[in-house]
């Protein structure tokens, strides 16, 4: 089975608080992926935030540049918009929605921190 990488755990491994790169060592037959709406949410600090700290967010995709970005599609949309309509009570955002389609569309887990949004298999 896949994994598709949420935000968080990327973020997580940012702080220091997750090792990111020993957990795709300890998958190596696995197949990673970030969902694109991950890459763009990642990609954003590149280009928002103040100098020292795009750099070192830059640095950080530069070191996960080969794991691929899974495209959002329209079966992602179409998931994505069922989730939406399905979840509209609760407090899960449309991005997330968007991550939570791509990893199910896919039939991968999800790596991610959150339970809040999600009952991971995979967590961070």
């Amino acid at each position: 089975m896949s994994t598709c990488i949420d935000a968080d755990a990327f973020v997580r491994w940012e702080k220091g608080t997750f090792d990111f790169l020993a957990w795709i060592e300890q998958h190596p037959d696995e197949p990673i992926a970030f969902p694109a709406t991950v890459w763009q949410q990642l990609a954003f600090g590149v280009f928002g935030w103040e100098t020292a700290r795009a750099a070192k967010r830059s640095r950080y995709l530069f070191l996960v540049g080969t794991v691929p970005v899974v495209p959002f599609t329209r079966s992602h949309a179409v998931r994505a918009a069922q989730l939406s309509a399905g979840l509209k009570l609760s407090q899960i955002g449309f991005s997330d929605c968007q991550i939570a389609a791509t990893a199910l569309v896919d039939d991968a887990q999800l790596l991610t921190s959150s339970t809040r949004r999600t009952s991971p298999v995979c967590q961070a």
